[in-house]
């Protein structure tokens, strides 16, 4: 077998792991689909399949974007946690150095487990999928709410900040002045609010479905945080993608919908119509922060990029109060604006 060779810190931390040795041959590949580690796919010689990955100090956008590599501590706390909750929805670590924050987990193939992201541009929506994510959300908050164990462990501010609030929220505030004050209260909002165990980047890009079973990975951003984030990231993508001109945009805000609705309709942790407020307040702000914040989508044209700004600012200028009131106007944008 040909033997490409891992970087030696990270050969290193997987002989540490006992998974592989300076006799064993290997094959590994780089995966260059994110942006905040560097990820290798290994298979041994014995045909034995894992993923070791190692956080990256200086994330690789166009922006600069920093955040600390002790991060990735917070991600295995996170698996090592959700596993036992949840085995059939979460990766098992397989080795976490502490010393050079490299982790290494399960592989599961691409011929068995699709990117979520991948099969709703693909077109394949299944409200199977939906549900089953929404309900995992609701399962995890709900176990871990108001943990004061997990909350000392999962103290993580910094990078949250780092990662989700400077890079999200203030710095789009600096492209939309006249919303400043808006920006400003949901960055406060989501430090007050601190309630549960939070993935802190739960979206389509890192979810695999499976039979429409969801597994969730890279949770670099793992903290003790508000469950409305989680909730609002994840559907901020969904809200994206139904602006897409590929006749699925009505399909996937009904789906969008139901979403949202089906975890807000199960909270027993915290008063619903709190919650919807903090979820309608960050809505708009997710939508232009993935246009003109650090991290834009790769997917849009200029057309859906503009579409996007002037739904944002429709949102915050309408002060939204209610979910019904939001998709009306979301479905005016969906529907009647995007042909």
């Amino acid at each position: 077998m040909k033997t490409n060779k891992l970087p030696l810190e990270v050969f290193d931390a997987a002989c540490k792991f006992q998974l592989l040795n300076k006799s064993i041959d290997y094959n590994s590949k780089k995966i260059t689909d994110g942006v905040s580690s560097d990820i290798w796919y290994v298979k041994t010689e014995q045909d034995i399949e894992f993923c070791i990955k190692r956080a990256l100090a200086k994330l690789t956008v166009k922006e600069d974007w920093y955040a600390p590599i002790s991060r990735s501590k917070f991600e295995a706390m996170y698996f090592q946690n959700c596993f036992e909750i949840a085995p059939n929805n979460f990766p098992k670590l397989l080795g976490y150095d502490n010393k050079n924050y490299i982790l290494a987990m399960e592989w599961y193939s691409p011929d068995s487990y699709l990117v979520w992201k991948k099969k709703l541009l693909n077109k394949k929506v299944e409200k199977e999928d939906i549900r089953n994510v929404s309900n995992l959300l609701i399962k995890k908050h709900k176990k871990f709410f108001n943990s004061k164990n997990l909350e000392k462990q999962f103290d993580n501010d910094v990078t949250f900040h780092s990662i989700r609030i400077e890079p999200y929220i203030l710095f789009t505030s600096k492209k939309y002045p006249d919303f400043k004050n808006k920006f400003d209260s949901v960055a406060e909002s989501l430090v007050k609010n601190k309630k549960t165990l939070i993935h802190g980047d739960f979206s389509p890009k890192n979810i695999l479905i499976k039979d429409n079973n969801p597994l969730i990975l890279d949770a670099e951003t793992a903290c003790w945080g508000d469950p409305v984030f989680d909730l609002a990231f994840c559907n901020n993508h969904l809200l994206l993608k139904s602006l897409l001109p590929d006749g699925l945009g009505k399909k996937l805000l009904d789906l969008s919908f139901k979403f949202v609705k089906n975890y807000i309709d199960n909270i027993s942790w915290e008063d619903k119509n709190f919650f919807t407020k903090r979820l309608l307040d960050i809505t708009p702000l997710l939508l232009l922060a993935r246009v003109d914040g650090k991290s834009p989508i790769e997917y849009f044209k200029v057309k859906q990029q503009e579409l996007t700004r002037q739904l944002g600012k429709h949102i915050l200028i309408d002060e939204v109060k209610t979910l019904e009131q939001l998709y009306l106007i979301l479905d005016n944008y969906v529907v009647k604006k995007n042909y």
